[in-house]
């Protein structure tokens, strides 16, 4: 079924040269919808690309996963067009026109940036009426009808910055958290005992928690496995004592938590490339 006749206005995009790793926007418009027909499931949609939509007005609803959340003025959501998860749709029981607008993307590796974005944060968000994205978004309207020429970076950028404004709220929650308290704990926890045994069991034992929560909690909050972080700060002190004293390279490496030289030399070839007499010859400092 065609809606876009209940678009108040619109404006599409055409990126010149386009470069296959970037995302492109496609169109942005305004809508309104007030009839029981409406109805758009990800199970049925073909077409490639995404959509973040935001209700201003009304309201809508959409199914997520087989639960059903309104769409009230304030509230957006990011998906996937093919997502099996999502259907959205004017409610059975809707006394007022759905108000929304939204802004479709396409192009470079878009899908699965969006899939990993509703994988970490969710598929909704809290954009108020008056905030900066809406207020960028309803901007176009003086465009309506036209086509913007961009450039390929400039569509890109323009996509990402929507993405950046849109999580970045509920990547400031999490820092305020009680999860990112306790991945601050656990860093400091394991920069002071890097001389002792560390893995991801002995830490939770410590934090009195489930080995599988803490895996999870730090990865969603770091986007690093624990074991990883454990390997890169005993490295990171590794280099400082390398650079800062005149220890033997042996006691470094017990000193940094590795009880056996020959795991901390295939370690520090790993991770960084050289050996350890190389940053003590040359002073280099490896991003760790």
């Amino acid at each position: 079924m065609d809606f876009s006749k209940a678009r108040k206005w619109q404006v599409h995009f055409e990126i010149h040269r386009q470069l296959q790793t970037l995302p492109q926007p496609c169109i942005v418009a305004e809508e309104i919808q007030h009839t029981r027909h409406y109805r758009l499931d990800g199970r049925l949609r073909g077409e490639q690309g995404g959509q973040l939509s935001i209700t201003i007005g009304g309201r809508g609803a959409i199914r997520i996963d087989g639960v059903d959340h309104a769409l009230v003025p304030g509230k957006a959501f990011l998906h996937n067009h093919n997502d099996p998860a999502v259907c959205y749709y004017y409610p059975p029981d809707g006394t007022e026109p759905w108000n929304f607008l939204w802004i479709a993307f396409g192009g470079g590796n878009l899908h699965e940036l969006i899939a990993e974005i509703n994988r970490t944060y969710g598929y909704l968000f809290d954009v108020p009426p008056d905030s900066p994205l809406v207020e960028r978004l309803l901007a176009y309207r003086q465009y309506h009808g036209e086509v913007l020429m961009l450039t390929p970076l400039e569509g890109g950028e323009l996509v990402h910055d929507l993405l950046r404004q849109l999580c970045s709220p509920v990547e400031n929650q999490l820092r305020d958290s009680s999860h990112s308290s306790l991945i601050s704990d656990v860093q400091n926890y394991i920069s002071s005992h890097l001389a002792e045994p560390l893995d991801v069991s002995s830490v939770a034992l410590h934090f009195r928690i489930s080995r599988e929560h803490l895996s999870r909690v730090f990865r969603e909050q770091t986007g690093s496995p624990l074991h990883v972080s454990i390997t890169r700060a005993r490295l990171r002190a590794a280099v400082t004592l390398l650079l800062q004293t005149r220890l033997n390279i042996k006691e470094i490496a017990t000193r940094c938590g590795y009880m056996e030289y020959s795991v901390f030399y295939r370690a520090f070839r790993k991770w960084i490339g050289v050996s350890p007499d190389s940053i003590r010859r040359t002073g280099y400092r490896p991003d760790l």
